[in-house]
Order: C-alpha cells, then structure tokens, then sequence
C-alpha cells in the first residue's frame, strides 16, 4: 500500500513502538524535513521547521520523541522533539547523526558522520558523550537491541566482501556474526525476536559509455 505521494522524495521511513505511526524525511518542500503520518494513509505532519536540512529520524522507545539529524547550525547534530510537534531540543554538540535510543531509555547510540565513523553514546537527557567503537562504521549499518549493537564495519578500498559485528553489551567483546559475499551498504536492521537480520547489498555496479553524433 503506497502511503506518499508528494511529488518528491521520501524515505528512511521508521515504525512508531505502538505501530500506529510512520515518521519519514522528504526533500518535498526544496530540503529535506521530518514528517510523521498514520500508518493507514493520511496527509503527513510536518514536524521540523528550521532552514537547512532534517533527516534520517527514529522514535524514542516511549513513542513520545523523535529524533533527528539537522545541519542548522552548519554541523550534522543530533536533535529531538515531541512526536505531536513542538519545540526541537539538541542532542549533540560535536557531531552526531543516525541515533537510536537503548532499550532502558536512557542513552542515544549514533555515528559521528555520514560516512566512516566511530560510535558514540550520550545521556538522552544531556551529558558528556562516551566512545562506543574505535573503528569506523557505516552511518546507517547499525542497529541498537537489548544486547549490544550489531554493525556493518566500513570496508576498504576495493573490498569485494563485508562482515556484521556483533557488541556485547555484558561482556564488551566483538563477535562476528556473518560474512557477506559482497558489499554491504548498510540499511542494517534485525527483526524484533532477534532472530533475523536485514541488509542492503551492492550486487553489481556498472556505467555506459555512451556517443553523441553532431555534437555541437
């Protein structure tokens, strides 16, 4: 069932915890901003007012928050506001992008950047931030569940594979848990009784050389 249909693009759709609700970010409006609509179809609210852009947005796990990469300020930040709309708050001050709440509530997880990235975690009321991971992960190929973090680490140059991590929470240890036969391009998630994960591949990459007659 097709849910938008404004014209422009729309993605990063994320489920709200009583699966009631859709959030999204669509560029519809010249930028991109953050809408929330119902899941049985509806015109979407607008929720993010500001100049520049506002994206990739996930829920807080009581429904009543969500949150939000802005580059207002000139920077990607962290940033959360009321599920019905209102006033933003900022998450982060020294970077920050893709967040997801823990499970308890009381953290933010999000990557430092677009691209390669460490992990970080900060109080979801303020607070100083804490390194997660060293090495560098892809922005959007990680997922936070009850026991730990499961990642996409960034390959290097040329690599033909990739591997998904595993963090321990209990015992702080890395695992790996699969080996792809080909890039992972991120877009990890993992069903809610753990027993699936979900990821994107590059299968194949290719480009036409093409000829024009008569240029002029």
């Amino acid at each position: 069932m097709q849910l938008t249909s404004l014209g422009a693009e729309a993605g990063t759709p994320r489920w709200s915890p009583d699966s009631e609700r859709v959030t999204f970010d669509s560029n519809v409006e010249g930028h991109w901003e953050v809408y929330v609509m119902n899941v049985n179809g509806g015109k979407p609210q607008r929720i993010t007012r500001t100049a520049g852009n506002n994206d990739a947005p996930t829920w807080s796990r009581n429904g009543k928050w969500i949150y939000f990469v802005s580059n207002r300020d000139g920077r990607d930040q962290l940033w959360k506001l009321p599920a019905e709309g209102g006033e933003a708050i900022q998450v982060t001050t020294n970077g920050g992008s893709n967040g997801f709440e823990s499970f308890d509530g009381k953290f933010i997880y999000y990557a430092k950047g677009r691209y390669g990235t460490s992990l970080w975690k900060i109080p979801v009321n303020g607070g100083d931030e804490t390194q997660v991971l060293e090495s560098l992960v892809q922005w959007n190929g990680f997922v936070v569940v009850d026991a730990g973090i499961y990642f996409i680490p960034t390959p290097a140059a040329g690599a033909t594979s990739s591997s998904i991590n595993f963090l321990s929470f209990a015992t702080g240890k890395i695992r790996p848990v699969a080996t792809t036969d080909r890039p992972a391009q991120g877009g990890l998630t993992v069903s809610p009784d753990g027993r699936w994960i979900l990821y994107s591949q590059l299968d194949q990459a290719a480009s036409e050389l093409m000829l024009v007659e008569n240029f002029r």
